[in-house]
């Protein structure tokens, strides 16, 4: 038989203090109303029954599987050196494409 889960019952409740009152184990309370013993006893600490530290849920997460994908990072290196060669070719063969260039013929017009 599946424990019970949720929240407990009035009747649950008024049936948990009897027993307790009555001097019955926790093991034996969990057994008759088919809850876990941790359960009976976050409850009696609720009820102010037992002194205690109610422990948290336990919260079961599923797990997913990552996959990772094995890129050639070398590739990726080759591009951007190939792209930046390029750019600097240009601004050696035409200067007026050279933005450090342009800048600084600003600032020497300004200068003047």
């Amino acid at each position: 038989m599946k424990r019970r889960v949720g929240r407990y019952t009035k009747d649950e409740t008024a049936e948990l203090r009897r027993m307790f009152e009555e001097g019955y184990s926790v093991y034996k309370i969990c057994r008759n109303l088919n809850r876990s013993q941790k359960s009976i006893r976050n409850n009696l600490i609720r009820l102010g029954e037992i002194e205690g530290e109610i422990t948290p849920r336990r919260y079961v997460v599923e797990s997913k599987d990552v996959t990772i994908e094995d890129e050639n990072h070398i590739f990726e290196h080759f591009k951007y050196l190939s792209i930046l060669s390029i750019v600097v070719f240009v601004m050696i063969v035409n200067p007026l494409l050279n933005p450090i260039e342009i800048f600084t013929n600003y600032i020497y017009l300004i200068l003047l």
